[in-house]
């Protein structure tokens, strides 16, 4: 197979698929690979290519847990070409792109089988404070943060006769390959900012492997609202021994598509009445 035609048949399937490039990480990454067109690694390139479309060519059927067990089975044995050794500087995020893909493809899935407007986009930038000034004539400032995956409802916000389409999201997710305890630092300061504007937004921390040590800190008492680790194994355990590295769970995978489900059910129930809400004795109702 020519590199041309593997980037045609990229093509392909991301228009009947109708998955937008900012679903797809880890494909333009790859269609970035082929483009250079290295003829010496075209039978690695042909290797890697056909692990990715099984990936890609796993179709969705209920029950959703099948679905996820497929797919997530495929990217496994995709993720092992390029395990213990990748053939890619650890610069072009090559494999780090896959897991985040992959769960954007799930919950296109998911989105998809309920038919509402919402959109998954990786590497996006989202709002974690908004002010306006009276300056200029009256303007909105805004401070963004890139999330590496973000489920989104994309609203329009009319301000002094400007037009801003404002992505709101019900759920935010960072996605690592190796988990440590400087970016869970990092993290802390982001959840606890873009929960200030956005504070019914899920935000999970997604990680293969945990590199922190968990007994000296409560990363509970964040306002992250879960950490899952994938392989449910620890960095130094891979490290000491490569063929020890657990596969990813798709138990875990299929649970953060569930709470978008769930997330997504409560965006779609009607909000009872300050008055019906008065008899409950609940005034915020948001459960």
């Amino acid at each position: 197979m020519t590199f041309d035609m593997m980037i045609k048949q990229l093509d392909t399937i991301n228009a009947k698929q109708r998955l937008a490039s900012e679903v797809l990480p880890h494909g333009r990454n790859l269609r970035f690979q082929l483009e250079r067109r290295e003829l010496k690694k075209l039978s690695m390139y042909e290797r890697i290519f056909d692990g990715y479309m099984k990936m890609r060519n796993v179709p969705y059927e209920a029950p959703l847990y099948n679905y996820v067990e497929k797919i997530v089975a495929c990217a496994n044995a995709y993720l092992d070409l390029f395990w213990p050794k990748s053939p890619f500087p650890h610069q072009a995020d090559f494999a780090s792109s896959v897991m985040p893909e992959m769960l954007g493809i799930v919950f296109s899935a998911v989105i998809g089988e309920r038919g509402i407007p919402l959109d998954v986009s990786a590497e996006t930038n989202l709002i974690i404070e908004c002010a306006f000034s009276a300056s200029d004539g009256g303007v909105l400032m805004s401070k963004n943060k890139r999330v590496d995956l973000a489920v989104v409802k994309r609203c329009q916000l009319d301000f002094n006769g400007n037009r801003t389409v404002v992505p709101v999201p019900l759920m935010s997710i960072e996605c690592k390959t190796n988990l440590d305890k400087n970016m869970l630092s990092g993290i802390e300061q982001s959840v606890t900012d873009l929960k200030k504007t956005f504070p019914t937004c899920l935000y999970f921390v997604v990680s293969e492997l945990s590199d922190f040590d968990v007994s000296k800190s409560n990363y509970a008492s964040s306002g992250i609202d879960e950490i899952f680790i994938l392989r449910r194994q620890k960095r130094g355990v891979v490290r000491n021994n490569p063929s020890a590295r657990n596969a990813m769970d798709p138990e875990l995978v299929f649970e953060l598509a569930k709470r978008l489900q769930d997330s997504i059910d409560l965006m779609l129930k009607p909000r009872a009445s300050l008055s019906d809400r008065m008899l409950n004795g609940k005034l915020i109702g948001r459960q």
